[in-house]
């Protein structure tokens, strides 16, 4: 199957949907199984050695690594696709000519530069933030965390969230509040751990 692709396909006789497109930053697929049926594949997955059950905790981190945005987190709809760094997601003409929910933001931002940006940052230490922490830069705050755990491939601390665009730049010290405790952190360039997709 193409690099973001779907089809419908029968496996073992059960028909479901299947989408090469993990979340991850991985290669992978999603399947969409009927619930009847979803024990079955289960194991007959789990009958090949090379596979192992994960959670949504492996999936989370692992999609924090490559810097990916999680739906009601990191984006909802208040954020606009250039502070998110999502306008690879629009397509050219758009973004020049308009067309699209939300363009008189979309291009105003594109053309002035959004207040704030999604940036990845690294935690000095190994205490994580999590969503909703506070960020501050040059003694006043600048931000919030939206995602943020310990990163088992970088084996650090990492995050993503906003701070105005004047703190952006990778590389920008921070300070987190976590748990009444003033962490430092600083700006990092995403993603965290190079995306592996197979095309």
């Amino acid at each position: 199957m193409p690099f973001m692709s779907a089809l419908a396909a029968p496996f073992d006789g059960i028909d479901m949907q299947l989408s090469r497109s993990g979340y991850t930053g991985e290669d992978g697929y999603e399947l969409s199984i009927p619930t009847s049926h979803v024990a079955a594949v289960y194991e007959a997955l789990l009958n090949h050695p090379e596979v192992k059950p994960i959670g949504l905790g492996a999936r989370d981190s692992l999609r924090l690594e490559a810097g990916l945005c999680l739906y009601g987190h990191d984006i909802d709809e208040t954020t606009s696709p250039v502070e998110a760094d999502l306008v690879w997601s629009i397509g050219r003409h758009r973004r020049s000519e308009g067309g699209l929910i939300g363009a008189e933001r979309i291009l105003r931002e594109l053309k002035e530069g959004p207040r704030r940006r999604r940036v990845g940052i690294r935690l000095e230490g190994r205490a994580p933030a999590r969503e909703g922490t506070a960020i501050a830069a040059a003694g006043r705050t600048a931000g919030t965390i939206t995602s943020g755990g310990f990163g088992p491939t970088v084996s650090l601390p990492i995050a993503m969230g906003y701070v105005e665009t004047a703190f952006a730049a990778p590389g920008t010290p921070l300070e987190l509040m976590v748990r009444g405790k003033p962490l430092a952190g600083a700006v990092a360039k995403l993603p965290f751990v190079a995306h592996r997709y197979k095309r």
